[in-house]
């Protein structure tokens, strides 16, 4: 991805800038756009936690098991039914007919329930499962309890209709849970700050850390299980160099202002920046910590920014 352009500086003057950045995911999309500012949507899309969600779509026809990560949704596995229709077939009893309706139904349900636990079980990422159809199908699914325990507390309720039980029916599916899947994100940042509270109010402050300096020496060493950034935090992370040799790395609000050395007070040179957000995911894979952005949206994540500086942790251990 090349961004380059030019951007505003100190009174009229402008400067030119020039960016090549390696996504994260692989580019399915080719887009060239002129704006006055970049256009950074589908990058930012990729830097969404990747929490993922279950798919699944049915009715007596087909059924399509998919998965949610990001914005992206993935076609896991596709199945049509052998379920015949209910109208009256080749002189067979009514009942008779009906019961085997029936139990072909059972087959394709066990079917897809078996399937489920196999793409679905073991991803400790997957943050919940939504379940979608038209009619009542999807409910007697879910109801009959076809699907592995561990998956039935994760089905996200109510079930959602839609017309579709194919591919466009995930899509489907993921746009009528829109508004469940933001309430369900703001859940988990609020359990997690709940977490920090609770350990912040022990006599000793718990397994805790907050604000940028204090978190940045745990996480170097790994004693952090979570990392709690704001998704609000606008800051740099910077190595700059006076003229005498001085190097230095510090956090700045804006790279392009004045930056003076705190050994001899002479203008120092940077030479290096990135993201602080970026920063500190760098560290936390190298130790394997669980990294979790918190919105702003909520009061949690308010108070996360203007009373830690929107930088805080859960430590696995207490430092020495």
């Amino acid at each position: 991805m090349i961004f380059c352009g030019e951007v505003p500086r100190a009174g009229d003057q402008t400067r030119m800038v020039q960016y090549t950045l390696e996504p994260p995911e692989e580019i399915t999309t080719f887009i060239y756009r002129c704006d006055s500012e970049f256009y950074t949507e589908p990058l930012e899309a990729m830097l969404l936690d990747k929490k993922s969600f279950g798919l699944i779509t049915i009715d007596r026809k087909e059924a399509t098991l998919g998965l949610l990560s990001g914005s992206k949704i993935t076609v896991l596995k596709h199945f049509d039914s052998l379920v015949p229709s209910k109208h009256h077939q080749g002189g067979q009893s009514s009942v008779r007919f009906e019961r085997l309706i029936e139990i072909a139904a059972h087959e394709f349900f066990k079917k897809v329930a078996d399937n489920a636990t196999e793409v679905f079980l073991n991803r400790p990422e997957l943050q919940g499962i939504l379940v979608g159809g038209p009619g009542a199908t999807k409910d007697f699914f879910v109801k009959e309890e076809y699907l592995h325990h561990e998956l039935r507390k994760k089905v996200v309720n109510p079930l959602f209709d839609t017309g579709y039980t194919d591919e466009s029916g995930l899509r489907e599916l993921v746009d009528a849970a829109k508004d469940a899947l933001t309430d369900i994100q703001l859940t988990i940042e609020k359990e997690y700050m709940q977490r920090l509270f609770k350990e912040i109010r022990k006599q000793d402050g718990g397994l805790s850390a907050y604000g940028e300096d204090s978190v940045r020496e745990a996480a170097e060493v790994g004693s952090i299980d979570v990392l709690l950034l704001s998704e609000t935090l606008s800051k740099y992370r910077v190595t700059a160099e006076c003229s005498s040799g001085h190097k230095v790395k510090m956090t700045v609000t804006d790279p392009e202002e004045k930056i003076l050395c705190p050994e001899c007070g002479q203008q120092m040179k940077i030479l290096a920046q990135e993201d602080l957000i970026d920063s500190f995911f760098e560290i936390a894979e190298g130790f394997n910590t669980k990294v979790q952005l918190i919105s702003g949206d909520s009061e949690e994540g308010d108070m996360l920014l203007k009373a830690f500086g929107g930088i805080a942790a859960i430590l696995r251990y207490r430092m020495g």
